[in-house]
């Protein structure tokens, strides 16, 4: 198992939830919504209070796999101003958007319920699982890594 799935199965096993809402509220992060133009989410670090931004005219399926994703950056890369490093600086960002979305997809998609939904089938895409679990095809490419 991976660092990063590791994390996120001790996350859910602590709080008895993979709901990013109650998450939230268990971690004490409020989630705010502001007019954000093309930036679908971002978090913030105000002297150690955690604040998730949605862009308010995000699509309602969207918003658990932006609150994921920014859960994400605040739980592995919480002293890591991304916005600042990919905006003023010539760091790559990548690796920190990387964890952050297998962070996203280990804890919106569950192994088991991956594999009954595959088990039903002779063969699925990844275009199938994404559509099925509502989520980016991205997020199943994480998942399928994992397992194999």
């Amino acid at each position: 198992m991976g660092r990063i799935k590791g994390i996120v199965i001790n996350l859910i096993k602590k709080y008895n939830t993979s709901n990013v809402y109650e998450l939230c509220d268990h971690l004490n992060i409020t989630i705010k919504r502001d007019k954000l133009g093309s930036i679908k989410g971002y978090f913030l670090n105000v002297y150690n209070d955690m604040f998730i931004i949605l862009n308010e005219n995000i699509k309602e399926w969207e918003e658990p796999i932006v609150i994921a994703h920014e859960l994400g950056h605040i739980l592995l890369h919480k002293h890591s101003n991304i916005c600042f490093l990919k905006n003023y600086t010539f760091c790559i960002t990548d690796k920190y958007e990387n964890e952050a979305n297998e962070f996203a997809a280990h804890l919106l998609i569950d192994d088991k319920d991956l594999d009954t939904f595959s088990s039903g089938y002779e063969y699925v895409t990844i275009e199938q699982l994404s559509k099925h679990f509502c989520v980016p095809q991205e997020f199943i490419m994480y998942k399928m890594r994992e397992l194999f």
